[in-house]
């Protein structure tokens, strides 16, 4: 039987075609819209809804999971209806299918009744735009960690409505969820309401309150959004990091400009062999000679672009550190991401320290959101190694 909650009350309530939910953990905003899309669907013939997130396969341990759970709750589910585990039918003809965007150009050309975008501070802007275009209505629902397109873009549409919820509007919570959510205030205010530990307060405020936080132990504070590279910019490498099936492949193109630093970023995709690799760069219209930096981890596909006729392609020179190295080179400019490169925007606010239990940063960053910012990283250590004090002299 489905326990109703203020939270689903507040989201049933809603009416503007776009529907934009911002909570706090445990605020049961995933669950509440999952009751009213299979609602929607078991109710009304023929409709086809999609839910989105940015990875199909944390999917099947998120969404899809809590999806089964709702529809046998409701007394609804029927594992035949449900084979590859991808795609609900319903009996009147309805269904539900759920899709990720880490597959090249997956988001195009779907037109449906209703898009669900699960966590989409997770999901790039053009892929929101390529399905929000085409759906009858679009819902979304996100922990504000940082602020992204959804807070400047699409909450301030007139035909959007916006709801924040906080755990106070799950009575199903958990005692021991709930107590563990309000250690947050506790740990990061002092009794007068001054911050008395950042984490903690950034923790409170985001995972408490549902408001906009601030990425605790982000790598990079020092780039920013531009609508392009200048003119005359000197160009100082292209850089690239090899994927295939779980990681996608990134090519950037890092220039220098008045001692700042020009990113932009090319290819972005995965299941890209090394043929597919050079033909978009053709495509691009890249020239042979262009110098490229590539992951030294995989010697045989350097051969491959080189003999394909991209004869300025070398290894990063990787070495003891290096990763900390590059980045500390790195942090000495200022970066300008171009407003097109999606994933290295998203990536670049993503990418974080690694954290010690009791949440302080270590000197390690953590592997993921990195595919761009790793071949920026390989030309930093080919390109922009800090002049030995004998240069100086």
């Amino acid at each position: 039987m489905i326990q109703q909650t203020t939270a689903l009350r507040k989201i049933a309530r809603l009416r503007k075609p776009i529907w934009c939910i911002r909570g706090s953990q445990g605020s049961a905003k995933t669950i509440s819209i999952l009751i009213l899309l299979i609602n929607h669907a078991s109710a009304n013939p023929g409709k086809e809804i999609f839910i989105i997130s940015a990875e199909l396969t944390k999917m099947r341990f998120t969404v899809i999971k809590d999806f089964i759970k709702v529809m046998k709750s409701a007394g609804l589910y029927n594992e035949a209806s449900f084979p590859a585990g991808t795609l609900y039918r319903f009996p009147n003809g309805s269904f539900i299918k759920f899709i990720g965007l880490d597959k090249e150009d997956v988001g195009k050309g779907l037109r449906c009744d209703i898009a669900y975008f699960n966590e989409i501070n997770k999901c790039d802007k053009e892929s929101y735009n390529q399905v929000a275009s085409r759906a009858g209505r679009v819902i979304m629902d996100y922990n504000p960690d940082a602020e992204f397109f959804v807070d400047t873009d699409v909450i301030t549409d007139k035909d959007c409505d916006f709801l924040q919820l906080t755990f106070q509007d799950n009575e199903l919570l958990p005692e021991r969820e709930r107590a563990e959510i309000l250690k947050y205030k506790e740990k990061g205010y002092n009794m007068d309401g001054t911050v008395k530990d950042a984490y903690w307060a950034n923790k409170w405020q985001v995972y408490g309150l549902g408001n906009i936080g601030n990425l605790i132990g982000s790598v990079f504070e020092n780039w920013d959004i531009v609508d392009s590279i200048p003119l005359g910019a000197e160009l100082l490498s292209y850089g690239l990091d090899w994927g295939f099936t779980n990681d996608p492949t990134a090519l950037i193109k890092l220039c220098r400009f008045n001692g700042e630093l020009y990113l932009e970023e090319l290819i972005y995709g995965t299941g890209l062999t090394n043929s597919d690799i050079y033909n978009k760069m053709v495509k691009l219209g890249i020239p042979l000679r262009v110098p490229i930096i590539a992951d030294s981890a995989e010697p045989k596909s350097i051969e491959d672009l080189y003999r394909f006729g991209f004869t300025n392609i070398e290894p990063a020179d990787k070495g003891p550190d290096s990763i900390r190295n590059s980045i500390d080179t790195l942090q000495q400019y200022k970066i300008h991401i171009t407003k097109n490169s999606l994933n290295a925007i998203r990536e670049w606010r993503g990418y974080k320290w690694k954290v010690d239990k009791n949440g302080k940063a270590l000197n390690e960053p953590t592997d993921a959101h990195n595919h761009t910012i790793d071949p920026t990283r390989y030309i930093a250590l080919n390109k922009l190694r800090p002049e030995e004090p004998w240069d100086l002299l």
